[in-house]
């Protein structure tokens, strides 16, 4: 059985409670809510990247480019766009995270009730500020997009669209599995 875990490090994310998100950085909006590829966020006193570009991957048997998303630690001076002469907004909050939920997906395969694939991944992260606010950032649903979606509101769990998309258009003998597990950190 082929195994990826790509869910981000719960622990960095238990590290920002308490802290002040000053802001997040990223190319403009045009048509919709999301942007490409990546976004900065400000904590306190250090920068970090949401990134989401195509890496070759097994992607259930064929190895393709893929968007994976990714989170770690980076410097202001590589918060910038993916695109060619595109020049990112800033984006104010100066708020402090009371708590963040992890939303992570499990996708299986099964070929012929034996399961061949068992995939772990961040489908996305929900800062909840000290207003009751809350500021999403979501891997696009299609596994081959470099979107992030980027919303701000209430009850943005409801939100995320239904994993079914998932469960659709496999071949036959194989059949999908999708669940998810929400984290939530205080």
């Amino acid at each position: 059985m082929k195994e990826l875990d790509m869910r981000f490090n719960q622990n960095i994310f238990s590290s920002f409670i308490n802290k002040k998100m000053k802001k997040y950085k990223c190319d403009p909006f045009v048509y919709t809510s999301s942007v490409h590829g990546m976004v900065g966020l400000y904590i306190d006193d250090k920068i970090y990247e949401i990134n989401n570009e195509q890496e070759s991957v097994d992607y259930f048997g064929v190895t393709d480019d893929y968007a994976v998303f990714k989170f770690h630690e980076t410097t202001d001076d590589n918060v910038k766009s993916l695109l060619k002469d595109v020049e990112q907004i800033t984006t104010k909050i100066n708020k402090k995270i009371k708590k963040i939920v992890l939303v992570n997906e499990n996708q299986q395969i099964f070929e012929n009730e034996i399961q061949i694939y068992n995939v772990w991944l961040t489908r996305a992260i929900i800062f909840f500020f000290e207003d009751g606010k809350e500021l999403m950032f979501q891997k696009d649903i299609t596994p081959f997009s470099e979107e992030i979606d980027i919303r701000k509101g209430y009850d943005l769990i409801k939100e995320i669209p239904s994993q079914a998309t998932f469960l659709e258009g496999w071949n036959k003998g194989l059949t999908p599995k999708c669940n998810r597990e929400i984290i939530t950190l205080d």
